[in-house]
């Protein structure tokens, strides 16, 4: 009889087989629990097994990189998602890992100190469960010593309790622990693509799982593609695309150009996506660009991309505010691959930490190269290497106080003092000056509106210390404390400093200043708080001397006073003016309102205290002679304004003014019995009778016949029978040869001007003139189609005398003109200059 009795060391034995399987199914319930808990409210998790896909795939390359292939089947009936590549075959560890749900990442660095994997088997495959808790695996196995063979797994996690778990486990083991028995695969090749893993997709929330990691895939795999040379291609079949990179690159200094290529549809149509790379060590840092027309454009990095790459992008990163994006392989990341260690290590050294900062710091120093190649350089966009700001949210994974002091701070200080903004006015300026003062300011309000408007305003004042109108927003979002914010009141602190229109206009680019300011009044008021608050504290209302004043200190003017009465006020040292708001000014007052009521209350006060003292008056004795000069001009309407101070006028002359009128009474008296006549209009007409013109009459000059258009003296003779001309002149001058000479060239010489002039002008035609007609007469000349005659005359004295019966004749008639050059300009004398310069009031008709 056998003996069956079990032993101790069996029981052993099945005790540590039950406690393997109890504790593999314990970690994958426990791994899957919470990874359905984030299934629909985590923003990384959803999004992160695409990437522990492709990691994998890249771990197991052949030399020549690893191809990759990723179906999406978006059906109605059945929705799938289908990864493939053609890496290395599976090992009986992987297969085990697998299943086990053992991470087989191996973080050990290879002879240049460069991390081996990223990783693969562990809790990030286990994410890809979210799309589907059951997996197919396709694949091949091969150990050295052993034939290919290819075998098929299902992968089951949909359990909740642990005996469902171990059963799947279990189950999946025994699915592949008859490989010897299988044929072995001889026509394996590895260049086709061997290995896949299918999800299918059971419900809408692993479809749009499936979408998450593709819309991530856009916007990260291009970085990928850069950091990790072993990919070389991806082809997504939802997509229509195909990425691959350019293996080729352009280097300048220590920056890299590098292209990833993408084909869409039919691949007939390739769009290149081109980056700038730097790298010291390990460590990356790369920005997009556009390098089209030859200048280079940086581009802006999605938002949602993540900041930090360990080869493949840590999902969760893209709150690390950083202006560029940073790859190291060594990184050492959180289990979740949602950020790296950068905490505390005051207390206690953690070599992993330690690591990871020096990566940030080596990224910091190629971020100072980049930023002054791009700006020696004139790149496109600078603003956009401005991107950095706190943390917003203080991560698990980040010591904010370190990344306060060794991040944030050392890069906005080498942007403060970077030439990076690009200013209104077209050029490159950095945010402070070279006193380390504010010199850039940043409009700032909580409004958008407010913003636009307060920098198309300050535009016209200050552009080159402005950002360019596409970067407001920007800055805005970015402007820290050292960063000259102009707000509101920041704004009406510059125009309060200016003190007066005159000022204010200086620094303005052809506007009115009172134009201006009502703008900006319209710019306060869509803040009414700060409105209110600015018009109480700030000198910003204009009065009527151009000067600014509060709000409260100055009334509106009713519009009825009259500008003798404000001016006779300031002669008594009260400007009404300096009370009264510009009457242009958009700015209401209220009830706040001077009339002239007012002004005449305010001018016979003055009056009376002032006219108490004579000395005192003196002091003031251009404002009483101005009210008196005002009386004697409007008598009756003076009676009514002032009945009081009018009647007791007698009170406003001076005393010596008294005595000196009365003494020119008399002397004015004696003379009117000298003459025998009874009134000044009288003793006028007799003065004007016997007045000797003599001393009035003309010397005979040369200009004297240029401007008459007499070149000869037979034409003089015959002005001089003109008895009101020959009385202009002295009966002793004549004129010589010699001036007639000179008054023939200018004569000649202007007629040659204005001919020249008129050819210049295409309402006249002068194909068919005739300067024969007259000396200083051109005629068969054509203004629109229609004939006209043109008298031209020198007029390099200033004047110009018309004697010529010939002249006067044709100036009487509507179709002629009368043209003059002055020795500078040609141009016409029309009726109304005449009438301004000679000051014609009234003529005869």
């Amino acid at each position: 009889m056998t003996n069956t009795t079990i032993t101790y060391k069996q029981k052993f034995e099945e005790s540590e087989h039950k406690a393997h399987y109890q504790n593999i199914a314990t970690k994958i319930l426990r791994d899957m629990n919470d990874l359905r808990s984030k299934a629909q409210d985590s923003v990384t998790a959803p999004r992160r097994w695409i990437w522990e896909l492709i990691q994998n795939a890249k771990d197991v390359h052949y030399d020549n990189g690893v191809n990759i292939r990723i179906d999406f089947e978006d059906d109605d009936l059945l929705s799938k998602v289908i990864f493939r590549h053609n890496g290395k075959p599976f090992t009986a560890d992987n297969i085990r890992f697998l299943i086990e749900q053992i991470s087989t990442k191996d973080r050990a660095k290879d002879t240049d100190g460069k991390r081996k994997n990223t990783g693969r088997f562990g809790t990030g495959f286990l994410t890809t469960h979210l799309l589907s808790e059951v997996v197919t695996v396709n694949g091949v196995a091969k150990e050295p010593e052993l034939p290919y063979r290819k075998f098929t797994l299902t992968l089951d996690r949909s359990g909740y309790e642990l005996e469902e778990i171990t059963t799947a486990v279990q189950k999946a083991k025994d699915s592949v622990a008859n490989l010897d028995e299988i044929e072995p695969y001889k026509s394996y090749n590895k260049d086709n693509l061997n290995t896949s893993f299918s999800y299918s997709l059971p419900d809408k929330l692993s479809i749009q799982i499936a979408n998450a990691g593709f819309e991530d895939l856009q916007k990260c795999l291009p970085f990928a593609l850069l950091f990790v040379n072993e990919i070389e291609a991806v082809e997504v079949f939802h997509l229509n695309h195909l990425y691959y990179t350019n293996k080729n690159k352009a280097e300048e200094t220590s920056l890299e150009y590098r292209s990833v290529f993408i084909q869409k549809g039919d691949k007939d149509t390739t769009e290149e996506l081109t980056y700038v790379k730097l790298t010291k060590g390990f460590t990356n840092i790369v920005v997009p660009i556009n390098t089209n027309g030859g200048e280079i454009e940086i581009l802006p990095i999605n938002k949602d991309t993540p900041k930090l790459f360990c080869d493949f992008p840590l999902i969760g990163t893209e709150i690390f505010p950083f202006p560029v994006i940073v790859n190291n392989p060594n990184f050492n990341p959180t289990d979740p691959r949602d950020g790296v260690f950068l905490n505390s290590t005051e207390q206690r050294s953690n070599p992993l930490v330690q690591e990871n900062k020096k990566i940030v710091d080596e990224a910091i120093e190629l971020y100072f190269i980049l930023l002054d190649f791009a700006i020696e350089n004139k790149w496109k966009n600078l603003h956009l290497l401005a991107e950095i700001t706190p943390l917003k949210q203080s991560p698990y994974w980040i010591n904010e106080s370190w990344f306060n002091d060794s991040v944030l701070k050392p890069l906005r200080s080498k942007i403060l003092r970077s030439k990076i903004v690009n200013t209104a006015d077209g050029n490159l300026t950095a945010i402070l000056g070279d006193d380390d003062k504010a010199y850039i300011w940043f409009p700032y309000s909580n409004r958008k509106e407010i913003r636009e408007k307060m920098w198309g305003l300050a535009k016209e004042w200050f552009p080159h210390q402005l950002p360019a109108k596409d970067q407001v927003e920007l800055w805005y979002r970015l402007a820290w404390n050292e960063c000259a914010k102009l707000t509101l009141d920041q704004f009406s602190a510059f125009v309060e400093y200016k003190k007066k229109v005159s000022d204010l206009e200086k620094v303005l680019a052809n506007r009115s200043g009172i134009e201006w300011l009502n703008d900006f009044y319209l710019l306060l008021k869509l803040d009414e708080k700060e409105f209110h608050s600015i018009m109480e504290n700030r000198v910003l209302i204009p009065d009527q001397n151009g000067d600014f004043w509060k709000k409260a200190q100055l009334s509106l003017d009713k519009g009825d006073i009259e500008e003798t009465f404000k001016d006779i006020l300031k002669e008594f040292g009260n400007d009404i003016r300096a009370k009264l708001a510009d009457n242009q000014i958009g700015v209401d007052f209220g009830d706040k309102i001077i009339d002239q009521s007012y002004v005449i209350k305010e001018i016979t006060s003055e009056v009376n205290s002032k006219t108490i003292d004579r000395e005192v008056a003196q002091e003031f004795r251009n404002a009483l002679n101005q009210l008196l000069l005002y009386f004697r001009k409007y008598p009756e309407k003076a009676k009514q304004l002032f009945p009081t101070i009018y009647r007791s006028k007698h009170l406003l002359y001076d005393d010596e003014e008294i005595l000196e009128n009365i003494d020119k009474a008399e002397q004015l008296d004696d003379l009117l019995k000298e003459f025998n006549v009874n009134s000044t209009e009288d003793l006028r007409a007799l003065l004007g009778e016997n007045t000797n013109d003599e001393n009035n009459l003309l010397p005979i000059t040369q200009e004297l016949l240029v401007s008459m258009g007499i070149s000869n003296i037979e034409d003089w003779k015959k002005a001089l029978e003109d008895k009101d001309l020959k009385s202009l002149f002295a009966h002793d001058s004549i004129p010589t040869t010699d001036m007639f000479v000179l008054a023939q060239s200018f004569i000649a010489q202007a007629k040659q001007r204005v001919i020249d002039h008129l050819e210049t002008l295409d309402e006249y035609d002068l194909s068919l003139m005739d300067d024969q007609t007259a000396t200083t007469i051109l005629a068969g000349i054509y203004k629109n189609n229609q004939p006209i005659s043109i008298v031209f005359r020198p007029a390099y004295s200033g004047e110009v005398i018309i004697y010529y019966g010939s002249e006067r004749d044709t100036l009487d008639y509507e179709s002629s003109e009368l043209w003059v050059d002055d020795g500078t300009d040609v141009k016409q004398i029309t009726l109304g200059h005449i009438l301004k310069s000679a000051q014609i009031r009234k003529f005869p008709i």
